[in-house]
């Protein structure tokens, strides 16, 4: 948990990055439509990623006499 404000703020600046360089060159060389259909494809693949399960890690052990 410790490096998760980070990465929040790199998200933000990717979802930033997106929409104000991404949106228009995906309208110029695609079209309405299709740069519709590509940036929710990819938006919905980001976000499934993003919001994916991860396994926690293992606990660590204790070292005891025995």
């Amino acid at each position: 948990m410790r490096e998760f404000p980070w990465r929040r703020w790199l998200a933000v600046l990717i979802c930033v990055a997106v929409l104000l360089v991404g949106v228009p060159l995906a309208v110029a060389l695609v079209g309405d439509l299709g740069a519709l259909l590509l940036l929710v494809g990819v938006g919905g693949f980001a976000l499934g990623r993003a919001t994916a399960p991860r396994p926690l890690p293992a606990a660590p052990r204790k070292k005891g006499k025995g």
